[in-house]
């Protein structure tokens, strides 16, 4: 390959310039902001090939496969991925690095629908794929072959496709075998139906005029691939995400899509004021009245964030149905009831326990506390008094739900996981 006039090919202009400039599109497997920092699987094989070559990471991000390509055709960016297939149309205009793990495409459908045994069963379903991806072909194979009604939709994500075939909007959709395999702990309702495709290569893509930065990448990939860290990263994955069986992901979304916006500059505004972290103070609200702000409990808890009489004239809360009056009653007494929280208990610990409190009360808090000692265990790590917890069912007139908090504390992480989520994409 030629050189460029200035007699640097583009892996040198890289290391003279500092920095490796990739275009994504947010997601576990590519780039994700998670409660604990940033993950995803090309994240993790750039942030480490960058590392390794003294040289910074820069993240763009794409809405969309089309603004993806967009931008790596019209800005200055040295690399794109997005969980990317090896295409014959992309390697016309692109250079692709050698395959750093491998997909295929299923048919996905609902679990609550007829199971979808041949193709020959897709005729009068309606079916919907994103624009512009990688399914377009196996779309038209199907339409031409089938006669089945797919939609191409623009301004959409895989995520919410899957959504919608939950919400029985369409019947089914396409998505990648390592994806499904992440986004259906999120949507545990989806059918992983027919194998669509042969096994395709997942790759990186470089300029096509100069080979230079594939060189160096394809050999920090093989290096990578031969360690097994594609598979231990995919492993981690599975591990760090939330469960969220015990939470109802597909009415969260649902809400999030219709009581979200109403809710979300209040929540925002009082999270601020109180330096809480709006997507927490958004997972707890969501937890305590699914946004609504005229909720009502049988016990006659009240409002957005579901407050008791005593706790909302504690917090000078005169009007328990005003959301911000109630976002802000429920941020002070969350605050409280974490100040009372021993100093010692550190991260994530303390919030745990200061979620479980805000449930059940701190008092009933530490009985479990006190249980989980006695028993040898440690009253400071959530792990251990979690246990303990549900214990409180069985006391002697008690009409404490312990068990009950502990999936408290576990919704309100998994809401927050999706909501993160949401509110980056």
């Amino acid at each position: 390959m030629v050189s460029p006039a200035n007699g640097l090919n583009q892996w040198e202009k890289i290391q003279d310039k500092g920095y490796l400039t990739w275009v994504t599109r947010p997601s576990p497997l590519t780039y994700y902001t998670s409660l604990d920092g940033i993950i995803g699987l090309e994240y993790d094989i750039l942030k480490q090939f960058c590392e390794e070559n003294d040289i910074e990471l820069v993240v763009l991000s794409a809405n969309s496969n089309e603004e993806l390509f967009s931008m790596f055709d019209g800005f200055n960016v040295d690399i794109a991925g997005a969980n990317l297939t090896l295409t014959k149309e992309r390697i016309e205009k692109y250079t692709a690095s050698i395959d750093y793990d491998e997909t295929f495409i299923s048919l996905i459908s609902s679990l609550a629908q007829t199971k979808i045994k041949s193709l020959s069963h897709l005729k009068g379903l309606k079916g919907a794929i994103l624009n512009h991806s990688s399914y377009e072909s196996f779309a038209h194979n199907l339409i031409e072959n089938q006669n089945t009604n797919i939609e191409k939709i623009d301004g959409r994500n895989l995520y919410e496709l899957l959504q919608m075939v939950i919400d029985e909007s369409i019947d089914f959709t396409m998505a990648d075998s390592n994806i499904i395999k992440i986004y259906s702990a999120y949507i545990p309702k989806l059918r992983i139906g027919l194998k669509l495709s042969d096994v395709q290569k997942l790759v990186f893509y470089t300029r096509n005029n100069d080979d230079s930065l594939k060189k160096v990448i394809d050999k920090f990939i093989f290096d990578y691939k031969f360690q097994n860290k594609v598979n231990y990263y995919k492993e981690f994955l599975v591990n760090t995400l939330p469960n969220s069986k015990p939470a109802d992901t597909v009415q969260f979304l649902k809400n999030y899509q219709s009581r979200w916006p109403g809710v979300r500059e209040d929540i925002y505004f009082v999270a601020q004021k109180y330096n809480i972290d709006p997507v927490f103070l958004g997972a707890i609200s969501y937890q305590e009245s699914h946004w609504n702000n005229e909720a009502v409990s049988p016990t006659l808890v009240k409002g957005l964030m579901m407050l008791t009489k005593g706790v909302a004239n504690e917090q000078g809360v005169i009007d328990r149905f005003d959301p911000l009056q109630s976002l802000e009653g429920g941020a002070k007494h969350y605050l409280k009831v974490k100040k009372m929280i021993p100093e010692r208990i550190l991260e994530p610990d303390i919030t745990n326990f200061a979620l479980a409190a805000y449930n059940i009360g701190y008092g009933n808090l530490e009985k479990a506390r006190i249980l989980a000692q006695k028993d040898g265990k440690s009253p400071d790590l959530w792990s251990d008094v979690r246990l303990y917890l549900p214990l409180l069912n069985t006391l002697k007139g008690s009409k404490i739900d312990g068990a009950t908090a502990v999936r408290y504390v576990e919704n309100i992480h998994v809401y927050q996981n999706l909501l993160q989520w949401k509110e980056q994409q």
